[in-house]
């Protein structure tokens, strides 16, 4: 039987942060992965998030190799701003809001 060695839930998210810092803007960031164990890979979801507010809402996922913390798949760049934006629009007024 095979060993795999499993990246922990912080490395996980680590490596999931610096992909979306090297191929999104900021105000992109990972929420809590979850481990795969059928697939050897962590399901880290992507969130659209602003200084002082909670997340606004998940805008997509990457995939990460528990092995080797290769980023083996995520939803399309394009996917992720397109829905970003459509979190923007809606919440537009909440993330403009002068802090108090």
């Amino acid at each position: 039987m095979a060993t795999i060695a499993m990246t922990t839930v912080s490395e996980a998210r680590a490596i999931a942060n610096e992909w979306l810092m090297s191929h999104l803007p900021d105000r992109f960031a990972s929420g809590v992965p979850e481990c795969d164990q059928t697939r050897s890979e962590w399901r880290i979801p992507v969130w659209l998030s602003y200084p002082q507010l909670p997340p606004l809402g998940p805008v997509g996922e990457l995939m990460v190799e528990a092995l080797n913390g290769k980023v083996t798949s995520h939803t399309s760049i394009d996917d992720m701003k397109n829905r970003a934006l459509k979190l923007y629009e809606h919440h537009c007024e909440q993330i403009e809001a002068p802090l108090l």
